[in-house]
């Protein structure tokens, strides 16, 4: 008897399925790996596209596995692909972490062998080819140029006596949706799809995920994080500025600057063969010995709570790590650098660059200015 690997899952939100496949298929079908060789199974209205365009081995109509699939009483996709397997002998299937529990119990009540893989199905994955890397590059140009039209369309703002940033054209008090608008419309214009942008001003910016509403005020922290999904290859970019229009405080440059400090140490260490929660651990210490110490402020998070970074690709958020459970880094890997601090009283500050690991050091994809203040 033999053993397959089994994914069953559409490719537009399963980045697996969309590795294994190299397509985009709105609705769930079948991907089995046998003897090396990935086949695919897909319904008629998908079945001609997956044969010109799909990285497939072998692509079948799955209708007459359906067919041999009710003779048994095997519903659904779960029985097409059970189908396929006992018909090529299969007994012991490997599937993703994520695989649907419906599925399993089916596949294991008709006498197949399922063990979910603890580590990544595909340990490959991230580790990028160029062809990859030209893609991860390709989608940071892009969020670099919409960062470009946040930090213009700011600096087009006027400042109203209350302190509240004004439209440059219709003069009305600007909110945090203003500026993501034109960030989001840049981006959906050049095939890019924004994916809950962060325009966090003052105290929202101390929470390092809200995504920002109200008004934007002057001379204020703003963190401005964009990470979108380029529709055509599925790889995303992710950067992170931080700004005040107008002036900032003593307190604010001095935060700001310690984060950049840490982000030049984080990335000067980044580079194949390094244990990654050292990176986490320097860039820490760094802001400790700045006085910026992590912990409970005023009911709070304080300080650097978060990882240094993470990996990119088909997914916003994918291995390695950069954090206290380190990972070595490797030729390939591309990971972000996006150190910050956030203090309710004061705002948060966050910098983030996407690089990709080399042997003796990295590439940075990002390559994009560090001004806080805007005029």
């Amino acid at each position: 008897m033999k053993n397959a690997r089994l994914i069953i899952a559409d490719s537009e939100h399963n980045a697996d399925m969309l590795y294994a496949s190299g397509m985009f298929v709105p609705d769930p079908f079948i991907a089995i790996e046998l003897d090396g060789r990935w086949h695919g199974l897909l319904s008629p209205l998908e079945v001609d596209r997956a044969t010109k365009v799909s990285q497939l081995a072998e692509v079948h109509l799955d209708t007459p596995w359906r067919n041999a699939a009710e003779i048994r009483d095997w519903p659904g996709l779960a029985g097409c692909a059970a189908a396929f397997l006992a018909a090529h002998n299969v007994q012991g299937i490997s599937v993703p972490p994520s695989f649907p529990l419906r599925y399993a119990d089916q596949l294991r009540g008709w006498g197949f062998e399922l063990a979910a893989s603890t580590d990544a199905f595909f340990p490959e994955r991230p580790v990028k080819t160029e062809i990859e890397i030209k893609y991860l590059a390709q989608a940071e140009r892009l969020t670099r140029q919409s960062m470009q039209q946040g930090e213009q369309y700011l600096g087009r703002c006027s400042i109203g006596n209350d302190n509240i940033l004004r439209d440059p054209d219709s003069g009305k008090k600007v909110t945090s949706d203003d500026v993501r608008r034109a960030i989001e419309t840049f981006l959906i214009g050049k095939g890019a799809m924004p994916a809950h942008t962060i325009v966090a001003c003052g105290r929202h910016s101390s929470d390092p995920h809200n995504t920002g509403s109200g008004y934007i005020r002057a001379h204020e922290l703003i963190i401005i994080d964009i990470f979108p999904r380029v529709l055509t290859t599925g790889y995303w970019g992710d950067m992170t500025r931080t700004y005040v229009k107008g002036k900032a405080t003593t307190e604010q440059k001095k935060m700001y600057n310690t984060v950049r400090e840490g982000q030049d140490i984080g990335l000067a260490m980044m580079a194949a063969g390094v244990d990654s929660r050292h990176i986490h651990a320097a860039i820490t210490a760094h802001f400790d010995a700045q006085g910026f110490k992590t912990g409970t402020v005023r009911g709070k998070q304080g300080g650097f709570f978060h990882g240094t970074g993470h990996g990119v690709g088909l997914e916003i958020h994918e291995g390695p790590r950069v954090s206290t459970r380190g990972e070595i880094l490797k030729a390939g890997h591309v990971v972000t650098c996006e150190p910050g601090l956030y203090y309710p009283h004061i705002g948060g500050v966050r910098l983030e660059d996407m690089v990709v690991i080399r042997d003796g050091g990295c590439d940075n994809l990002t390559r994009y200015k560090r001004n806080l203040e805007i005029a």
